[in-house]
């Protein structure tokens, strides 16, 4: 069976250990992977991880003369191309794919939502708001959002529930780092923000969405959300959004890596995740050695909740089909 930890489960801890164990910590990081993954590969993303720890925040106007056209970022890689909009989104393989099928997305969270108690009962922290003070602030209190993945590891409740769509997500090869829908309730905006990271995209798939009547704006470029079509742009650069409808706005919303990190890089990210998430996978020798392993172990073992979920449905469709056949 593969490990739901990448690292041994650490003793019990007092605080006073806790802190002598944490002290230099993003220094041993750093050095953690450039011995894993090397220092010349993976400086842009050591010297991003040392700007963030030393609390140095990026700031630039791309076009002085609009407002929302400033790039704003705490973790923040140099070299990126920072750009509002990445179109047409289906120029990714990914994203052709995902249009080419929407309608299993769509589909299977109208079923959900028929039923919006069970969904509530079974799910897991189903549409939660904003995770701070800050992003409440710009998003309102009605945004909500149903996680499905998180920094490539699948929600094993919320997965489960929406195995078709997960499934298509996994087939479509999207670079997830998250995935999750959103609602926006009607007659609401959202207010001019950034997401205050330069290495991922946003990429959203309109799901539920009163045409015509609901737009997001990033930098100087506004555009309608749209039922089956797919946009990608840079949350990065500061941007808005309105429903003016009389009805909530569904969509799926997927962070990617930015297309310009490198395969090495977009380790390194994952590793200093892994790090924040598992601190003791510092001090466990074999688990660095075997790290890559044990990475893609965990991975395989957050997609069983919804591939067994999806051979489930399948078994009870083909039951179906064949009843009162001879």
């Amino acid at each position: 069976r593969p490990p739901t930890r990448l690292a041994a489960r650490p003793a019990v801890r007092t605080a006073a250990s806790e802190g002598a164990r944490l002290e230099g910590f993003s220094g041993r990081v750093n050095r953690a992977v450039a011995a894993l993954l090397g220092e010349e590969p993976t400086a842009r993303v050591r010297r991003a991880w040392a700007r963030l720890d030393a609390g140095e925040d990026h700031e630039l106007d791309l076009d002085p003369s609009h407002p929302l056209m400033k790039q704003l970022a705490s973790s923040y890689i140099e070299g990126l191309l920072a750009k509002p909009w990445h179109e047409p989104a289906t120029r990714q393989k990914w994203a052709k794919k995902l249009e080419k099928e929407w309608t299993v997305v769509r589909d299977e969270l109208a079923a959900a939502l028929a039923d919006d108690g069970k969904l509530e009962a079974e799910g897991n922290n189903v549409w939660a708001g904003a995770k701070n003070a800050t992003s409440a602030a710009a998003y309102g209190q009605g945004w909500k959002t149903l996680g499905l993945c998180d920094r490539t590891v699948w929600d094993d409740t919320n997965a489960a529930l929406f195995p078709r769509t997960c499934e298509l997500l996994h087939r479509a090869k999207v670079p997830l780092l998250e995935a999750f829908f959103a609602k926006m309730p009607p007659k609401s905006v959202i207010g001019p923000h950034s997401d205050m990271c330069n290495f991922a995209l946003t990429a959203h798939l309109g799901v539920d969405v009163p045409e015509g009547e609901c737009s997001l704006t990033v930098g100087d470029g506004t555009r309608e959300w749209r039922n089956g079509e797919t946009m990608l742009f840079d949350t990065s650069i500061l941007h808005e959004a309105e429903n003016r409808a009389d009805r909530t706005r569904y969509i799926l919303m997927m962070r990617i890596y930015h297309p310009e990190l490198t395969s090495v890089e977009r380790q390194a990210l994952q590793f200093m995740f892994d790090c924040l998430d598992e601190p003791e996978l510092l001090d466990d020798p074999l688990a660095l050695k075997e790290y890559p392993e044990r990475r893609r172990a965990v991975e395989a073992l957050s997609r069983r909740p919804w591939e067994a979920a999806l051979a489930a449905k399948s078994k009870r469709g083909k039951a179906t089909q064949g009843f009162g056949r001879k």
